[in-house]
């Protein structure tokens, strides 16, 4: 009986003592798919950080372009058939930021809006010489000197200088456009009187002309009243350009350093 049961006891043992508890199959799937899940978070992050990385590069050549770039001359638009090339490049939606894109805008459309002042005085000046003869000479060729000098140097002093402070944020350049401008203001504030002789078709011209000649003297009228115009318009463009100047953090200190 004793060994009956010593028997069953050791069987017993043997079944279930040394036996092992089952694999956790659910357990391993789950560190699996968790694995799974990490590895593609991982590769999704090692994207992002490589897309942002090109984009970075992307940025900083398009900056370097912008400022330091060889871009092809387009400005001002001539046909390919002259022979002739465009001098500079301008391009105020690329170069610009679009915070200054208006100012800068502004001061292209006074720039132009003083080429089409030169070029009238001219004709209304070579109208002069036309109907009067040769008491009108001096002025005829003097209009014809500003036109053909005063129309590139506006262009080059002060618009391409603002142009070029703006795109560069240049202190110095800023200080630059300020002497020219001022300049600018001076010259077509001085044409607006008109003195006679003078190559400019102002208020003094006109009235002493229209004492020989009324239709010249109307067309010296509106003339005159085109360089108030620009005078006025320069004022304020001055104006608004030194708020610009002061809110970017120029100053002189800059500009010396730069210098």
């Amino acid at each position: 009986s004793n060994q009956q049961t010593l028997f069953i006891s050791s069987g017993i043992n043997a079944e279930y003592g040394n036996s092992q508890p089952p694999k956790q199959y659910g357990n391993e799937e789950n560190m699996h798919k968790q694995k799974l899940v990490e590895d593609e978070f991982r590769k999704r992050e090692e994207d992002l950080e490589r897309r942002e990385r090109q984009l970075r590069e992307e940025q900083k050549r398009l900056e370097d372009a912008r400022v330091y770039g060889d871009r092809v001359p387009n400005f001002p638009p001539i046909p390919a058939f002259f022979p002739c090339t465009p001098c500079v490049y301008h391009n105020i939606d690329f170069d610009i930021a679009p915070e200054h894109q208006l100012t800068v805008r502004r001061a292209f459309y006074h720039w132009q809006f003083t080429v089409f002042c030169y070029l009238f005085n001219f004709v209304v000046c070579f109208g002069m010489i036309c109907a009067l003869g040769t008491k009108a000479g001096s002025a005829f060729g003097l209009s014809l000197l500003y036109a053909g000098l005063f129309i590139p140097l506006s262009f080059l002093t002060w618009y391409r200088m603002l142009y070029n402070a703006v795109r560069t944020d240049s202190s110095l350049r800023y200080m630059l456009f300020f002497f020219f401008y001022g300049w600018h203001i001076v010259v077509v504030g001085i044409g607006a009187l008109g003195v006679g002789g003078g190559g400019v078709a102002g208020w003094i011209t006109a009235f002493k002309t229209m004492e020989e000649n009324k239709a010249l003297g109307v067309l010296g009228i509106i003339v005159s009243l085109a360089w108030c115009a620009n005078c006025l318009i320069a004022v304020y463009l001055i104006m608004q350009i030194h708020k610009t100047y002061r809110t970017t953090g120029q100053s002189m200190e800059k500009a010396s350093g730069e210098f």
